[in-house]
């Protein structure tokens, strides 16, 4: 449609506005063909599908305009609040893995006592009552027309999935479609009413005079509070607001976590709705390892068997001779590299990382020109045979960037910033500090980290893509002799 867009402009503007008008769908316009994608677990599970929408190109483009006007007012009125950070604008993953990293990194050297907890929904997406996505609408103000109209389109909504060589139709009646533009705002909005509906005054972790009860990414919830008796009435009062919204928390995947240094209490236990939660030492979230104390080394070695699962996926691609070096190095950085250095951000440098990274780096360039490590083929003619980026120079520029990215920002609009900027009031145990996120950045420009304090952002003044490139040549340099 985008080459005749010019020409489908006006006749689809008049087409929706008789929809508004008339206060009626078509029914095929609504239809979705639903498709299952295999998640992980035992196939023969329904469970361990993913059901997904396959919907017409009319229907994206009419809730592609609806999203953004819905969207504007969302912004402009504040709906969501900087907890939430999934599905939008200038937010991204990276920024709750590093507000929490941050925050274990400075608790546990602080000796300050935290408790999280990892929500996991049943089915989120598939689970949401509809009513109490008008409800929620209606609340937040949205404009009376948008709403309507979404609740025409869910109305005439019918899908129709495959059963062997038959489509069998069906109503749908409760969740938002997975595939659908508009989705990933409504689902925000409902959930960020549920969330609304919980007591946290007086509850959470206290940054710099600012309470910190949650972050979200989506349904991707973390609870935060100061011991285990707040942190279970936090769960209790989020399990009640989430069932008003058709929301089910799933207990067996839900995980809670103590950064306690030193003895551990083992007979501290949460129990909800008459389900024990287990208690861990380390927890996948948003894709990144999260422990106390923070772990490096196992996270970069986590990150590059990913990595290798992805080559293995290719290999006979990668390792065929008559395959042009300029392919092998466009699936490389596209698909490769965004895996093994997803969430470099956030990452603290040590000399077991560098050699980690650097080590799978030549591992992989070797396999893909088929060199042996006996053949003793320097390294340096290596990469210029195959033209590869340095990992290494690649995660460090991009921490550089997002640390001045996140220095530009306000403390209102992001926690991350908050928790950056947070000072304890613990008191640090005898020997030596672990090293910190900020450190690398402070050393770079002569400046030790606990001097900063709170004052880090100093370090980002003049230009940024020069100074990332200062930063990761620097730092290239002291990695590449400590390797």
């Amino acid at each position: 449609m985008r080459p005749i867009s010019n020409i489908l402009a006006e006749p689809l503007c008049q087409f929706f506005n008789s929809m508004i008008k008339e206060k009626t769908v078509p029914e095929d316009l609504a239809f979705a063909h639903t498709v299952l994608l295999y998640k992980s677990g035992d196939p023969a599970n329904i469970a361990n599908y993913r059901p997904i929408s396959l919907l017409s190109a009319l229907y994206k483009v009419l809730t592609k305009l609806i999203s953004r006007r819905l969207e504007e007012y969302a912004c402009r009125n504040a709906i969501l609040p900087p907890e939430q950070a999934g599905f939008r604008r200038n937010f991204s993953t990276v920024d709750h893995i590093q507000t929490i990293t941050t925050l274990l990194e400075k608790s546990y050297e602080f000796n300050v006592s935290i408790y999280f907890m990892f929500i996991d929904f049943k089915k989120a997406f598939d689970s949401v009552e509809l009513p109490a996505l008008w409800d929620a609408m209606e609340s937040f103000g949205f404009d009376q027309g948008l709403i309507k109209l979404t609740q025409l389109l869910y109305a005439n909504g019918r899908a129709a999935a495959r059963i062997g060589d038959d489509w069998a139709e069906f109503q749908v009646e409760r969740g938002v479609r997975q595939g659908d533009s508009l989705s990933p705002l409504l689902f925000n909005v409902v959930l960020q009413y549920g969330l609304n509906n919980v007591p946290w005054q007086g509850r959470g972790l206290r940054l710099n005079g600012r309470l910190l009860s949650y972050l979200a990414y989506a349904d991707d919830v973390v609870l935060i509070a100061n011991n285990v008796t707040e942190l279970t009435e936090m769960a209790t009062a989020l399990s009640d607001s989430a069932s008003s919204i058709g929301l089910e928390i799933n207990f067996a995947k839900t995980k809670w976590l103590h950064n306690q240094r030193g003895s551990r209490n083992s007979e501290e236990q949460i129990v909800l709705c008459g389900e024990t939660i287990e208690k861990v030492e380390e927890f996948i979230y948003l894709g990144q390892l999260i422990s106390c104390p923070r772990n490096p080394v196992k996270e970069i070695r986590r990150r590059i068997h990913i990595g290798r699962a992805i080559y293995f996926k290719y290999r006979t691609f990668l390792r065929a001779p008559r395959v042009a070096i300029q392919l092998k190095r466009k699936l490389v950085n596209y698909c490769i590299l965004p895996a093994v250095l997803y969430g470099c951000e956030t990452w603290i440098w040590t000399k077991q990382v560098a050699a980690c990274l650097r080590t799978a780096e030549r591992r992989l360039e070797r396999a893909i020109i088929r060199v042996r490590l006996g053949d003793k083929v320097n390294s340096r003619s290596i990469r210029q045979r195959t033209g590869l980026k340095d990992w290494i120079h690649s995660a460090l520029r991009r921490k550089w960037k997002y640390a001045a990215k996140l220095s530009k920002k306000s403390p209102d609009e992001s926690w991350t910033r908050v928790a950056t900027d947070w000072t304890t009031e613990g008191k640090r145990s005898t020997g030596r500090p672990r090293m910190r996120w900020i450190d690398e950045l402070a050393k770079f420009k002569g400046c030790p980290g606990k001097d900063l304090a709170g004052d880090w952002t100093k370090l980002f003044d003049g230009d940024v893509k020069k100074s990332a490139e200062l930063f990761a040549r620097y730092s290239l340099c002291r990695c590449d002799k400590r390797v």
